[in-house]
């Protein structure tokens, strides 16, 4: 089975994305205490720009991202994955409701950053791995969405460079 050109591209950005959010959050640190206004969550920015019309491909592609971005930062199997497939759905049922503009993209980075990290922090919790007051959470979501929204701006050009933000 031969791969387009588009789909090609659509993996390279991913895993280019992928790494670069490894590079940040290693040149960046961002403990609970001190982080930065660029804590990256550039890989689930991505998930929204990644649908292409065909839903199937588009959850496979999404799931295969999410092992690979457990498999290089998170060692819980198939966590990200299935946070990454439940993100997409979302995505897809608003993509599919509202109309297809810039500010719908990034709105739904947002989305995706608030439900990432409210479901993290209630399964540390709800775990009694950690024990964070509710303001940490807020603090993140606050912190991560300067640099996330920037690279969402960034990825709207580039896979959707004939829409004009409206």
């Amino acid at each position: 089975m031969l791969v387009s050109y588009k789909e090609k591209r659509y993996w390279i950005i991913s895993i280019l994305v992928l790494f670069l959010d490894g590079i940040i959050s290693y040149y960046l640190p961002s403990y609970f205490n001190k982080l930065s206004l660029f804590y990256p969550m550039l890989t689930i920015s991505l998930i929204p720009f990644l649908y292409r019309g065909n839903k199937r491909k588009y959850y496979y592609f999404v799931f295969i991202l999410g092992i690979i971005y457990d498999l290089l930062y998170c060692n819980i199997f198939l966590f990200n994955a299935l946070i990454f497939l439940f993100l997409s759905k979302i995505d897809i049922k608003v993509l599919k409701l509202l109309k297809d503009n810039f500010f719908l993209y990034l709105g739904l980075i947002v989305l995706n950053i608030v439900i990432y990290d409210g479901i993290c922090f209630f399964l540390l919790i709800l775990t009694k791995y950690a024990n964070y007051p509710i303001n940490h959470l807020f603090y993140k979501i606050e912190h991560s969405l300067l640099l996330n929204i920037l690279s969402g701006i960034w990825f709207f050009f580039i896979f959707k460079k004939n829409k004009i933000p409206s």
